[in-house]
């Protein structure tokens, strides 16, 4: 098996080094990358965000609890996955289900597909819609040309619309013309054992820039519970471009596009008619897919702008259990502009098409295997500054019709009060709805199999056949969940080396997905034992949300965060399974990460960080302590060499179980890498 892993894709690594190859004999120009000791910490915090109103605007003057990711906090997190960078926000919970597998959500309820967290970059939805959520094995960039990632905890649906119930997140990438010049990375390690990545950026005239990448890497396999090795190693191949073009600073035009491949282990337990009645399959899941975006926008003034975007993306993911193909055709259009002198005003239309083919598996299967879905969308935002720099009203609304669930109206009523500069105090109510995902309407997933006379009362009373097989059965009038959110927030910088932000939410859920007991099936060789879904689970949350930044000096920079959560979960009359209901135990009640940033000299960095996850019993995983560092050289301008470890402080650990499919669970490992990084 190590040999079959080991040899798969070279010719494509080999392909890539050509690539790299060839990259260094382009002369170029790249700046070198900024230290702590150029910002302070009120020019750090100095930056807009575009994810909470669709508009630029600073962070204290955002309404809503939004984190921001700088590149330099990605640089020097040492992570080498998008997953892996949001473990340093706040009331994020991140947890790896094995080497290519995460379970990412905001506020609660998480799982393998955590469907109420909507997933973006550049504007372009990483959603899918067949089983609610995002496949993050097949999201992945040169994490070096990421502008910033923008991190909203609690509802965005007024602005961006359905699924964005519990959090948004928006990976912003820089302009081509931001990363003109060179780069070259190789990463070496145990669990990453090759990672290589090349970056070229060209001036094309004054107004116009292009950008080309190529990315490839393998990952090596977790372990089980005893360190054995598993099968779950992953390896892509990835590689895009970026165009942009600038006239006089009012005219922008964007295009962009990526293509990749790769092949995902994994061990799953498939049921079986015949004692054992289960058996244990390994399969390499193929990959691949692409997308292409373009996006004009022209400003009028500093008040008034308008866009048209539009994308196409497909995605592929055929596994031994079933087999899914996607594509996804999107545009939007939205104008912003003001009307009075204390009114801004933004308004949107749009319309997404996505069709699907799915294959029947031993496990899964769909009904219908094809099917098409149209969306259209419609938003209106308010801000009224009621006192002018210190009391803004924001109101606005989300109204779509989709196939599945038709019309959804999801309003937001925000308030910002700002007493004084770099205080705010701000507060919410929003409603937002997740919709039925393509699983929850029209799946068949074949379950465990059980002998008729072990089953309980009733059905332990069926004549012959002596099998009962459960199945997840899809419901034609599965509803939407809705969720009514209360939000409070204060961010402030009580002296120019310290900023804290406090939030405190509460949501109540409406129409969780659970499932009912339906009339058992004489298949022949067993009973079919089906389990349909429906809406019968409601459920509350709540928390609290802490950051702290602290820089005691210029060369030294501290971030905390922590986070409380309980989540409480009530089955309404008739259903009689409570399975899903494993999901609200699956929230840790506490978070706590720390991290330190040390710039040595000009030329050194140490970085070190410890997160404290809490015990997760719906899963029957223990609390783990988790410890990074990161020591970075850079020897010569354009020159960078970093040692990193991850999860020093044990050899193993679990992260997550999830109960979506039944695929054998798999430990984190420690991992020690060496990158060396080039730009020029």
């Amino acid at each position: 098996m190590t040999d079959r892993r080991s040899h798969r894709h070279r010719p494509g690594v080999l392909l890539l080094g050509m690539l790299l190859t060839a990259l260094t004999s382009i002369p170029a120009r790249a700046a070198d990358h900024p230290d702590l000791t150029s910002l302070n910490l009120e020019e750090l915090l100095n930056v807009e965000v575009t994810s909470a109103a669709r508009r630029p605007q600073g962070i204290y003057d955002t309404a809503a609890a939004i984190y921001v990711i700088s590149q330099e906090d990605i640089r020097r997190s040492g992570a080498t996955s998008l997953p892996e960078i949001l473990r340093m926000v706040p009331g994020i919970q991140v947890a790896r289900i094995n080497s290519s597998v995460w379970a990412v959500s905001a506020r609660g309820l998480n799982d393998r597909f955590a469907n109420k967290l909507l997933v973006m970059q550049d504007g372009r939805t990483l959603y899918n819609r067949i089983f609610s959520g995002v496949y993050w094995d097949a999201q992945d960039t040169v994490l070096e040309d990421i502008e910033r990632i923008e991190v909203i905890r609690g509802p965005g649906a007024a602005i961006w619309g359905a699924n964005a119930v519990n959090g948004v997140i928006n990976i912003i990438t820089k302009s081509a013309a931001a990363t003109r010049g060179n780069l070259l990375s190789l990463t070496l390690g145990n669990e990453n054992r090759v990672i290589v990545e090349a970056r070229q950026g060209v001036a094309l005239n004054e107004n116009a820039d292009l950008r080309v990448y190529a990315k490839g890497f393998e990952r090596d396999s977790g372990s089980d519970a005893r360190g054995n090795d598993n099968s779950d190693d992953w390896r892509a191949l990835r590689g895009g471009f970026r165009f942009d073009r600038e006239q006089a600073g009012r005219n922008h035009l964007t295009l962009q596009g990526d293509i990749y491949r790769g092949s995902v282990g994994e061990t799953f337990t498939l049921a079986t008619l015949s004692p054992p009645f289960s058996t244990t399959l390994t399969d390499d899941t193929d990959i691949f897919g692409g997308n292409l975006l373009g996006r004009w926008k022209e400003i009028f003034s500093a008040t008034s702008d308008l866009s048209l975007q539009v994308f196409y993306d497909r995605a592929h993911n055929w596994d031994i259990a079933s087999g899914q193909d996607q594509q996804t055709f999107d545009i939007d259009f939205q104008h912003r502009f003001a009307p009075t002198e204390r009114q801004l005003v933004g308004w949107g239309l749009g319309y997404r098409h996505i069709w699907d083919h799915t294959k029947q598996g031993p496990v899964i299967s769909f009904t219908p295997q094809d099917e098409k879905n149209d969306l259209f969308t419609a938003f209106i935002n308010d801000q009224i500054e009621l006192v002018p720099d210190h009391l803004r009203l924001i109101a606005g609304t989300q109204i779509e019709h989709s196939d599945y669930s038709g019309f959804e109206i999801q309003p937001t009523l925000r308030l910002l009060w700002t007493p004084r500069p770099f205080y705010t105090i701000w507060g919410a109510i929003s409603r937002s709805v997740r919709t039925p995902s393509r699983a929850e309407t029209g799946i068949d997933l074949r379950q465990n199999v059980v002998p008729v006379a072990l089953l309980p009362p009733p059905l332990n009373g069926l004549p012959a056949p002596s099998l009962g097989q459960f199945s997840l059965i899809g419901n034609d009038n599965f509803d939407s969940t809705t969720a009514w959110t209360y939000e409070l927030g204060l961010r402030c910088q009580p002296a120019a080396a310290t900023y804290l932000e406090l939030v405190l939410f509460h949501t109540s859920y409406e129409g969780l997905a659970s499932v009912d007991l339906g009339t058992p099936v004489n298949e022949g060789a067993n009973w079919l034992l089906p389990m349909v879904g429906n809406n019968r689970l409601d459920a509350d949350s709540y928390g609290i949300e802490l950051a702290a930044d602290w820089m005691p000096r210029r060369w030294w920079k501290l971030q905390s965060a922590y986070t409380y959560l309980n989540v409480t979960q009530s089955l309404k009359a008739g259903a009689v399974f409570t399975g899903f209901k494993q999901r609200a135990d699956n929230s840790p009640h506490h978070q706590l990460s720390l991290r330190s940033s040390i710039d040595f000299a000009r030329n050194w960095e140490w970085d070190a960080g410890l997160r404290l996850v809490d015990n997760l019993p719906g899963s029957n995983v223990s609390g783990y302590l988790g410890i990074d560092t990161r020591l970075a050289w850079k020897p010569r301008p354009g020159w960078q060499l970093e040692l990193v470890g991850q999860n020093l402080n044990d050899p193993h650990h679990p992260e997550f179980v999830s109960e979506v499919l039944n695929s054998t669970a798999i430990e984190v490992d420690r991992s020690l890498f060496l990158r060396g990084t080039w730009t020029f």
